[in-house]
């Protein structure tokens, strides 16, 4: 018996200091770039970013409002200039990235669509379609706006970003200089997380807490994508870890002392 009560007493002390582990792992999603930056240097001088988890796979993106001008679609298959009249295009972003870009862009676009060209991520093969007259069922929704200059001539280029159900995704500000460019990237991508998830980009997380907000940490706009989760609460929490938790090596500890000493006074009692 005295064996068994000292045994209990060393598992509770060797579980105090055991650390719960925590795996990483990569998950398929999709990010959608916006940079911007002065006429005739390919840096970019404003830039933001947001990422979204795509279980199903990579959407088409079809471009749904545009206000600002001139606005080029880019794919492997070729370019289409449009307005904000012709909308909507679609951009095929299922096998690949696409871009929109406006203004004196420079012929090295590396620093603007570094999300998308980082996994080593090719331009979609199909070329943007400007004949559309609804998106497909399953396209993300975009919609931009470059508003007019202030005082430096500056002006503030939104982008936002919905499912097919018009759900909010996620939403970014950049400033384009005077007679300068920008470049809204879209494109499939990875992000690793670790144990609960992006918990950090917009608002815990992009746009919010993490990308544009506060880190991963908290999610994507506020918590997980987009407020805790995508759209919601992180993505993902992790799996349930099989090294005890700190708590039970406590209770073990606190048990195998108690029943050793309560053992001790008995014996002591009796002699």
């Amino acid at each position: 018996m005295r064996r068994a009560t000292a045994w209990i007493v060393v598992v509770g002390v060797a579980c105090l200091g055991t650390p719960a582990s925590a795996a990483a792992e990569t998950i398929d999603g999709f990010w959608v770039s916006i940079a911007s930056g002065v006429a005739g240097s390919s840096t970019a001088t404003g830039y933001q970013d947001l990422w979204f988890e795509t279980p199903h796979g990579p959407p088409p993106v079809a471009v749904t409002q545009w206000t600002g001008g001139n606005v080029e679609a880019t794919t492997g298959g070729g370019s289409s200039f449009f307005t904000g009249g012709a909308v909507p295009v679609v951009l095929p972003t299922t096998d690949g990235y696409a871009y929109l870009a406006g203004g004196a862009k420079p012929s090295d676009l590396s620093d603007a669509l570094k999300r998308q060209t980082s996994g080593g991520q090719g331009l979609a093969t199909a070329a943007p379609d400007a004949t559309a007259t609804t998106p497909p069922a399953n396209a993300a929704l975009l919609s931009a706006n470059l508003g007019d200059p202030d005082a430096s001539g500056g002006r503030a280029l939104t982008v936002t970003l919905t499912d097919a159900a018009s759900n909010p995704i996620g939403t970014g500000t950049v400033t384009v200089p005077d007679g300068g460019w920008w470049v809204i990237g879209l494109g499939p991508g990875t992000k690793e997380q670790s144990g609960g998830g992006d918990g950090g980009n917009n608002g815990g997380g992009n746009n919010g807490g993490g990308n544009n907000g506060g880190g991963d940490g908290g999610g994507n706009n506020g918590g997980g994508n987009n407020g805790g989760g995508n759209n919601g609460g992180g993505d993902g929490g992790g799996g349930p870890v099989a090294t005890p938790e700190p708590a039970t090596g406590v209770l073990l500890g606190i048990g195998g002392l108690g029943a050793a000493g309560w053992r001790l006074v008995k014996r002591r009692r009796g002699n």
